[in-house]
C-alpha cells in the first residue's frame, strides 16, 4: 500500500533519512530517527506536527494493522520504506505546514484579543477533562474541590497549584534562574503519555512565543530559559522530549498554534471556541495542559498595572475558583 503525504511539518525530514518504528497507535506513528529526533506520522483525520507528517488515508486506516515497534525505516528520494511492511509513503507530494508564532503578536491590551482570551478560557473550564495539570482548575483547595483519591496524585495537584504562580512570576520579571527552578520539577511531572507538566510547558512556551514580540529582554529570557529546557528534556521520555525542543523554537502541534493564531487575528468568537474545543480534544489530558499552558503564558507579559496580571497568586487564586465566570483583563 503506497500513500500520499498531504503535509510535512517545518521540522520534518522529507528527502533522505533512516531510522526505525518507535511506537504504534491507531492514527499516528513514531520513528526514531539516527539524529535521536522522533518523527510522527499521522492519519489525515490529525492535525498537523511541526516534526510531523500528515498521510492521506482510507477509511477505517490504522497504523496498527501496518506496522510494528522496531521494524527498519528508510527514505531515500522522497519514498518512505518500512522493512517487513508493504506500507510505503510518497513524501514529495506533501506541502509545508508552518504557524510561526514568532511572528504573531499577541496582545491582550487589544479588546478583541482579550475577549477571545476569556472565551477560550471559559472553555478550557467548562471542558475540565482528564486529571493532568488542568486539574488545577477545580483544585482550590485541594482536600474540598478535588477528588483526590491517593496521595501520589494529591501531591501532584497541590505541585501544580503551587508552582504555576511562581513560573508566572518569575517569568514576567525575566527571573531565568528562577523559571528554570520552577520547569525543573514540572518535566516529566503528572499522568499521560506525554506527562502533563511537559504538556503544560509546551503550551505555556507557545503562548510566550506569541507575545514575545521583538522585545530584546523577552527574547534573552526565552534564549536561555529554552537552551537550558532543550538540555533537560531529557529528562523525560521520547515523545515529550521531541515537543519540548520543537516548541523551544516555537513550533507546536497545529492545534495549540492554530488557537495562539486565532488570539491574533480574531475573526470571530465562534472561530475561537471551535479553536478551542479542537484543542482541548487532544489526548486525554494533553490538550487540557496545553490550552492551560498557552492560556496562562499569553497573560505573563501584559500590562504590570493591571490588577490581576501583576499578582500571580491572586490571578490564579481568581482563575481557578470553580465557580468563576468572569475574568478582569484591566
Amino acid at each position: 500500500m503506497r500513500l500520499n503525504a498531504l503535509s510535512a511539518g517545518v521540522e520534518a525530514p522529507t528527502l533522505c533519512f533512516s531510522g526505525a518504528i518507535h511506537s504504534v497507535f491507531h492514527q499516528a506513528c513514531n520513528v526514531s530517527l539516527e539524529s535521536d529526533a522522533l518523527l510522527t506520522l499521522v492519519s489525515s483525520e490529525k492535525g498537523n506536527l511541526s516534526q510531523g507528517i500528515r498521510l492521506r488515508t482510507p477509511s477505517q486506516f490504522t497504523f496498527l494493522n501496518q506496522l510494528r515497534v522496531g521494524q527498519p525505516v528508510a527514505c531515500r528520494g522522497g519514498i518512505l520504506r518500512i522493512s517487513g511492511s508493504n506500507l510505503s509513503v510518497d513524501l514529495r507530494t506533501a506541502s509545508l505546514w508552518h504557524i510561526d508564532l514568532k511572528g504573531l503578536r499577541v496582545d491582550l491590551h487589544q479588546r478583541d484579543t482579550a475577549q477571545a482570551w476569556v472565551v477560550a478560557w471559559l472553555e478550557l473550564k467548562k471542558h475540565r477533562r482528564g486529571n493532568g495539570m488542568s486539574a488545577i482548575i477545580a483544585a482550590t483547595p485541594v482536600s474540598r474541590q478535588y477528588p483526590v483519591t491517593s496521595s501520589g496524585m494529591k501531591t501532584f495537584v497541590e505541585r501544580a497549584v503551587q508552582t504555576v504562580p511562581a513560573l508566572i512570576d518569575a517569568t514576567r520579571n525575566l527571573q531565568i534562574d528562577s523559571a528554570i527552578t520552577v520547569f525543573r520539577t514540572l518535566i516529566g511531572l503528572g499522568p499521560g503519555l506525554t506527562p502533563s507538566g511537559d504538556d503544560f510547558i509546551v503550551g505555556y512556551l507557545a503562548g510566550l512565543w506569541s507575545t514575545a514580540g521583538s522585545d530584546p529582554p523577552r527574547l534573552r529570557f526565552m534564549s536561555s530559559v529554552g537552551a537550558w529546557l532543550f538540555q533537560a528534556a531529557a529528562g523525560t521520555n521520547a515523545i515529550s522530549r521531541t515537543y519540548i525542543k520543537s516548541a523551544v523554537n516555537g513550533n507546536v502541534s497545529e492545534p495549540i498554534a492554530t488557537l495562539a493564531q486565532r488570539f491574533w487575528k480574531t475573526k470571530s468568537m465562534d472561530s475561537v471556541r471551535e479553536a478551542t474545543r479542537t484543542a482541548l480534544q487532544v489526548g486525554h489530558t494533553s490538550g487540557t495542559d496545553g490550552v492551560l499552558g498557552l492560556l496562562l503564558g499569553c497573560i505573563v507579559w501584559s500590562s504590570p498595572s493591571s490588577l490581576y496580571f501583576s499578582r500571580p497568586q491572586r490571578l490564579l487564586r481568581t482563575l481557578l475558583t470553580p465557580h468563576h465566570s468572569q475574568v478582569d483583563i484591566g
